[in-house]
């Protein structure tokens, strides 16, 4: 019996109608069931584990019962409605004759006219219907009452029970109610909390969205939104496209600024209207990440391209120059003494710059790898500028005189730059090979600085405009052969970028065209580029 009683309970506390405030619903079915069984009193109780609480009550005191005092406690424990005509002459109830509340007073002059008092009443005729769940635990009753015996019509009876399965009603549909609440008051909570944006749209318009939305796109609550439309921020997006389904777009806030997103959009109904639900997920972290392992390809694929064009330089560069030196050497060993002085001099001078120029090569190699492992250290002194381009000009001898190519150096002898002089040599060495490899024969290559740059200028074809944006870079191979034929690495002018870099400073290409080049080493950052 007390197990039963306990899941009764449970089952009654489920409902929370425990000391519920009135309401007109059952306020309403009490006076419908005084009106049909035409009795001075009318309640609906409902039967807690020590007290009978009314939720609905006319005719007697409002107030809580002892359980055991009451009628109720009968209904609820055998299941059925229960039907007392008389009490003073039904058997079942002669026990608990003198242990109910409602007793008559002494003095019954006290009593009103018509024999009523809210407090002190004798009640004679009972009728109460259990109230059953639909899990089959009885609540409570449904009662009407009267103060002397009386009977009732089974249309009545039938009446009564019938009230009684609409408070059942009126329960279910409370819980139905709270459950309904409870779902949205926990979906209200996290879609406000969601740390993924959220936007509830309906006919294009913004119906609900939260926080984490609205921080994306306002500096107002979320509010502020409900009514704008979705393509003020998301004017890329199409609703009627497929759902479920995760789409790149670009989410526009408030000022105009932009942040990539992907949106899985999806469709749903409520109250039978027609919503959309955007989640948000912004990629600007997934975008960073792909981009540094995108530069980190780029990188692996420079190192592999500088490994190949090592292995051409050793295979072919380098070799030709020291083929020329070997044959010139063997020349001179054994011819020496047919040559004059002047021959022999011409020789030797002849040999010396393709030894330099296998040092310059040399030289790339070894600073491509420095810079790539960060192992170039940059130590700036000021350092004169002539006669670097001189000793690149005696350098590059041979092809010079080959191609009859004129040398204007215009500097100052004084002119001086703060720079690392190996570096920056290497740097100038490369724009001024580039300007003889591509000047006609018989041109003029002039090397000129002031300030805190030096210009080198040519004559030749120019840069090709598709060439220009890619001419620096080191994964993109922009070499030309030369108006004689020479063939080139790719590497010089990246190379000398990364130099100019290291020394805060840039390289650009002034201007280029059918008349000519002119490429500028610069510290300052300079004019930009073409």
């Amino acid at each position: 019996m007390e197990r039963r009683d306990a899941t009764r309970l449970q089952d009654l506390y489920a409902f929370e109608i425990l000391d519920s405030p009135r309401e007109q619903q059952y306020d309403d079915i009490v006076a419908l069931a005084r009106l049909i069984s035409k009795t001075p009193g009318a309640f609906i109780s409902f039967v807690d584990a020590e007290r009978l609480w009314f939720k609905s009550i006319e005719g007697l005191p409002q107030r809580d019962l002892p359980r055991e005092q009451s009628f109720c406690q009968f209904v609820v424990d055998s299941g059925k409605s229960l039907l007392v005509e008389d009490v003073l002459k039904d058997q079942r109830f002669i026990v608990c004759r003198d242990k109910t509340l409602m007793r008559r007073p002494a003095n019954a002059s006290q009593l009103p006219p018509d024999g009523h008092h809210p407090e002190a009443l004798d009640i004679r005729f009972y009728f109460g219907v259990p109230l059953k769940s639909n899990s089959g635990s009885v609540l409570g009753t449904l009662c009407v009452v009267d103060y002397q015996p009386r009977r009732l019509d089974p249309e009545v009876i039938n009446g009564l029970e019938r009230l009684a399965g609409q408070v059942i009603t009126l329960l279910e549909l409370r819980r139905t109610n709270a459950t309904v609440e409870a779902e949205r008051e926990t979906f209200t909570t996290l879609f406000e909390v969601a740390p993924v944006p959220l936007v509830l749209a309906r006919d294009g318009v913004i119906h609900r969205s939260n926080h984490s939305f609205a921080a994306l796109v306002t500096d107002s609550d979320t509010g502020s939104l409900q009514g704008k439309p979705v393509g003020t921020y998301l004017p890329e997006l199409d609703l009627e496209g497929d759902p479920d389904v995760g789409v790149s777009a670009e989410l526009k806030n408030e000022v105009g600024q932009s942040t990539a997103v992907q949106v899985h959009h999806t469709r749903i109904r409520v109250s039978r209207e027609a919503y959309h639900l955007l989640a948000l997920h912004d990629l600007t972290d997934r975008l960073e990440k792909e981009q540094v392992l995108q530069d980190q390809r780029t990188q692996a694929e420079n190192a592999n391209r500088i490994k190949d064009t090592f292995l051409s330089l050793v295979s072919h560069d380098l070799k030709s120059p020291l083929a020329g030196i070997f044959t010139m050497l063997d020349l001179l060993a054994t011819s020496g003494s047919s040559f004059s002085d002047q021959a022999r001099d011409e020789a030797i001078r002849d040999l010396r710059s393709a030894a330099a120029v296998l040092v310059e090569m040399i030289n790339q190699l070894l600073n491509i790898h420095r810079l790539e492992s960060g192992q170039l250290q940059v130590e700036t002194a000021p350092v004169q500028i002539y006669p670097l381009v001189q000793d690149i000009v005696l350098t590059l001898r041979r092809q010079i005189r080959e191609k009859e190519l004129t040398i204007d150096v215009a500097l100052d002898p004084m002119f001086s730059l703060t720079v690392d002089e190996g570096l920056f040599r290497e740097a100038l060495f490369n724009l001024v090979s580039n300007a003889v490899k591509f000047s006609p024969m018989g041109g003029t290559v002039r090397v000129e600085g002031d300030g805190d740059e030096v210009r080198v200028l040519d004559h030749g074809a120019g840069v090709a405009p598709g060439d220009l944006p890619l001419l620096f870079r080191q994964e993109v191979k922009t070499s030309r052969l030369g108006t004689a034929g020479e063939a080139g690495t790719g590497l010089g002018l990246p190379l000398t970028k990364d130099i100019m870099r290291a020394h805060h400073g840039d390289v650009l290409v002034r201007t280029t065209g059918p008349q000519g080049s002119c490429f500028v080493l610069t510290l300052d950052g300079g004019t930009p580029a073409l």
